[in-house]
């Protein structure tokens, strides 16, 4: 069935529509449901991811769960991570821990993505959710947005792009997205977890190139290694090879649940509205996934999005919004960057140089503590919308 031709005339169907029923597009719901708003949330998958996605929540992340009153049961159903054992060519070089950051919540939850997704829209409620939905068309008006699927045209009063980093509605409206593909490579697997690490992440940096581990709930764990080129489709049993050669470790390719491999991108658009079209989490910025910051660059953003959307006219106040969102993107854009570059340098020499920086670094205690706060992502600007200053959220005459 084609999409109508006509968009309904009068009143608006709704305040507000989402596009995109992941994470972000979801708790950017839950919230404007807190405040009243009328919404819905088109979502194109029909069925649910069925592998773990992005895994970390940060603090900041769950003081703006909390504000729904889901903290707690995210929580209940994750892994606390509270610390990050670093080994480097000939051993363990210290730890990153969590346990003394100045925040109420002193660990990293690692939770599936699929379980952050289901907890959203049970509290959302499925009535504003329509899966298997794709957005064909969408339009500009004086007071409104028309959208159109192949079943119905719709009309929003906003309309905002939460469907990811190749968005499509940020195709239909010409928005571009300098890509920049970075030249390193990862697979990744989901497996029964014997390793005997507990609750423990542990990151392993060597000549060959880096391992990652993180636990999941379950009993199950994640490992991510380097590879030298990109894989579409990783050959079952090469996680566990490199996990063997580099660190030693028996990791049983019979035990793996899940695989997938990536090339870290980044961008950050210029702006991140079109009048009345609005984009946030990773339909607005990209940053490298090692590190796990852009889930939680996306909630913050739905934080403030939330925040200005129940306003009298939300535009005034989208210069705020591009200003701060896009300024914390960038910091963590270039952390995420940081990081994977150090992180993925190969060879003797550069291996060699690394301990001896990371060791010095991790075994001085100051140093230490902030690189705990610096990774729980509580240092970077504008992490949730009571650190922006009140004397800057004025709104603009349009």
């Amino acid at each position: 069935m084609r999409p109508s031709t006509a968009c309904p005339a009068g009143t608006t169907d709704y305040d507000v529509i989402i596009v995109g029923g992941g994470p972000v597009g979801l708790l950017l719901a839950c919230l404007l449901k807190q405040q009243g708003l009328r919404l819905r949330v088109l979502e194109r998958r029909a069925e649910p991811i069925a592998y773990s996605a992005a895994i970390g929540i940060t603090p900041p992340s769950l003081q703006i769960l909390d504000k729904l009153g889901l903290a707690a049961e995210f929580v209940a159903r994750g892994v606390q991570v509270r610390d990050c054992l670093v080994h480097g060519q000939r051993g363990q070089l210290g730890c990153v821990s969590f346990r003394e950051i100045p925040d109420a919540y002193r660990f990293i939850l690692s939770l599936p993505q699929a379980t952050t997704i289901a907890i959203l829209q049970k509290h959302l409620g499925q009535e504003h959710v329509e899966s298997g939905c794709e957005v064909r068309e969408v339009r500009q008006f004086d007071q409104h947005c028309c959208v159109k699927t192949d079943e119905h045209a719709l009309t929003a009063r906003f309309v905002i792009a939460c469907d990811g980093s190749r968005s499509r509605l940020r195709e239909l409206i010409g928005m571009r997205a300098p890509v920049h593909v970075y030249d390193c490579h990862f697979a990744m697997g989901d497996f029964t977890d014997r390793s005997g690490f507990g609750e423990e992440a542990h990151l392993f940096f060597t000549e060959a190139g880096a391992v990652e581990s993180f636990p999941l709930p379950g009993g199950q764990r994640r490992w991510i290694v380097q590879t030298e080129t990109h894989l579409d489709h990783p050959p079952r049993g090469l996680v566990s090879e490199l996990i063997k050669k580099r660190t030693g470790l028996d990791i049983p390719a019979a035990d793996q649940l899940s695989e997938s491999a990536f090339t870290p991108r980044k961008f950050n658009c210029a702006r991140y509205d079109e009048g009345r079209i609005i984009l946030c989490g990773d339909a607005a910025h990209v940053m490298s996934p090692i590190g796990g910051q852009g889930m939680n660059t996306g909630f913050a953003d739905a934080e403030f999005l939330a925040a200005i959307l129940c306003q009298a006219d939300p535009r005034k106040w989208l210069p705020a919004y591009n200003h701060f969102r896009r300024k914390a993107a960038q910091t963590a854009i270039i952390r995420a960057e940081w990081g994977m570059w150090l992180g993925t340098r190969r060879g003797k020499a550069p291996s060699l140089l690394r301990d001896v920086l990371l060791k010095f670094l991790l075994r001085q205690k100051p140093v230490a503590r902030h690189m705990g706060s610096f990774y729980a992502m509580l240092t970077i600007p504008f992490n949730t919308l009571k650190q922006v200053p009140l004397t800057s959220l004025q709104p603009r005459q349009i």
